[in-house]
């Protein structure tokens, strides 16, 4: 529950995002399966390994807000590869702050941060739509038949 002024505990932001961006979906967008661990929100749609994942790092008042690529790396690389060449189409329909990155030596991820001082319900309500939207653009991109069989060739 939030304060008076909105203010949220990092645990309970995670389910207030997450809340806001299931809500805000269509009726007939495929629902994730969720994965959550303490302040770490995972989103995915069958393959855990690419999924949405939401963090708050209080410490550092930042929120962190990607599609994360973490298995085999040559999978990793496969899934950025192809989001880097719809690159434009993507960037415009997610718009500023996106950036796609070579995260570690095998993972990849596609996200943006959200500074803060406070985790308000404000701020909540701002990164669960940027969370939907991403689900909205990216996610039919995780289910796309021909992909999901080049990722699953990568991975043999």
């Amino acid at each position: 529950m939030p304060t008076r002024e909105g203010v949220l505990k990092a645990r309970e932001f995670v389910f207030f995002c997450e809340d806001q961006a299931l809500a805000a979906l269509p009726a007939d967008f495929p629902r994730p399966e969720r994965k959550v661990m303490w302040t770490i929100l995972q989103l995915h749609f069958g393959d855990p390994a690419a999924h949405f994942e939401l963090q708050p790092h209080v410490g550092r008042g930042q929120v962190e807000l990607g599609l994360h690529f973490e298995g085999p790396v040559e999978a990793n690389d496969l899934w950025a590869f192809r989001l880097s060449q719809r690159a434009s189409e993507l960037m415009a329909s997610l718009g500023p702050g996106w950036e796609l990155e070579v995260w570690t030596t095998s993972w990849r991820r596609l996200h943006r941060v959200f500074h803060f001082t406070k985790l308000t319900t404000d701020l909540g309500r701002e990164v669960g739509g940027e969370l939907c939207k991403a689900m909205q653009v990216l996610g039919p991109i995780l289910l796309e038949p021909a992909r999901v069989g080049a990722l699953q060739e990568a991975r043999s």
